[in-house]
């Protein structure tokens, strides 16, 4: 009589360690931050822009003390994001010229040697998105800054391509950067024709930022049809607060049939959680007074890595 079969069960790995369980972080996991730090302006007044309130003698008394103080608790906000680990990609919103940005980069730690990728966009007060990476671990093959449609004066997107310096390895990966426009703006249609605008130009395999819309509304809707799945991980109360009011704005989207898979996580920096009611974050500036806090926004971690092939099974049939 014939030997009965044997089943044998494998799965194709890719280099390295790809499982992400708890806090503990793989050699191939990449860590991406994105913040909106509220208005991250310089003390001058930018005679293109409308930033004059955010000098010395503007309606914000933005002196270099105050400055100085609000760069001083991004960068811990950024290092408590980063919880001991060196960040591979940093994107923030917010940014007003590149002057605040080396400004910020000399107050985070020196051994990350982060690199920068920033132009000062046509947003008519001035703010832009920049991106810190890690070259020590990544070269930048292509960058492309993307402005919105209808020549709307709106901040830039920018997208970029990355290759990993390590041959082993030899990862490479697509990021759009976004901060699309602001709520005060109620259509959300316009926020839409800057996405698609900006998806037309260059496809990604993440797509991340201030989207300024909820993920479970028509953006999430528009993220699916275009082939995008949300990045799990859902905030306890939101992303942004404007005093107990929470919204849920900035988010994370991977390609779904896309080579990348990963996990968001909300970091609670800044928060007031005194009492038992609805927490607040203690922002720069909050309905015209100053509170002197990092940001209206909390700092969005992501861990992303490689996505496992499927298992495989095949039979063997031995017979006598």
């Amino acid at each position: 009589m014939p030997w009965p079969s044997f089943f044998l069960f494998g799965s194709v790995l890719l280099s390295g360690t790809n499982a992400v369980s708890g806090q503990e972080i793989c050699a191939d996991t990449l860590r991406i931050l994105w913040w909106n730090v509220e208005n991250a302006f310089d003390t001058l007044d930018d005679p293109l822009t409308r930033d004059e309130e955010f000098t010395p003698e503007g309606q914000k008394n933005w002196t270099s003390e105050r400055y100085y103080r609000k760069l001083s608790h991004l960068a811990k906000g950024i290092r408590t994001a980063c919880k001991g680990g060196v960040p591979d990609f940093i994107g923030l919103c917010e940014i007003e010229n590149g002057l605040v940005l080396d400004d910020l980069l000399v107050r985070l730690p020196w051994e990350w040697d982060l690199w920068a990728c920033h132009q000062n966009s046509p947003d008519s007060r001035g703010i832009d998105v920049a991106i810190l990476y890690n070259h020590q671990r990544w070269r930048l093959d292509s960058l492309v800054f993307i402005s919105a449609p209808d020549g709307q004066r709106s901040r830039d997107a920018v997208w970029t391509h990355f290759s990993e310096h390590a041959v082993d390895l030899g990862h490479s990966i697509q990021l759009l950067w976004l901060h699309l426009p602001s709520l005060r703006q109620p259509d959300e249609r316009i926020r839409r024709a800057v996405l698609e605008n900006a998806l037309f130009h260059q496809k990604a395999d993440m797509v991340l930022g201030d989207l300024n819309s909820h993920p479970d509304g028509p953006m999430g809707l528009w993220m699916n049809a275009l082939g995008y799945q949300r990045v799990p991980g859902s905030p306890r109360w939101g992303t942004y607060a404007f005093g107990s009011k929470w919204s849920f704005l900035d988010h994370g989207w991977l390609q779904r049939d896309g080579s990348w898979e990963g996990k968001m996580e909300v970091i609670p920096f800044g928060i007031n959680s005194k009492g038992v009611g609805i927490p607040s974050i203690k922002p720069t500036f909050y309905a015209g007074n100053y509170y002197g806090g990092a940001s209206d926004h909390l700092p969005i971690s992501y861990l992303v890595w490689m996505r496992k092939a499927l298992p495989y099974i095949y039979t063997l049939k031995y017979t006598r």
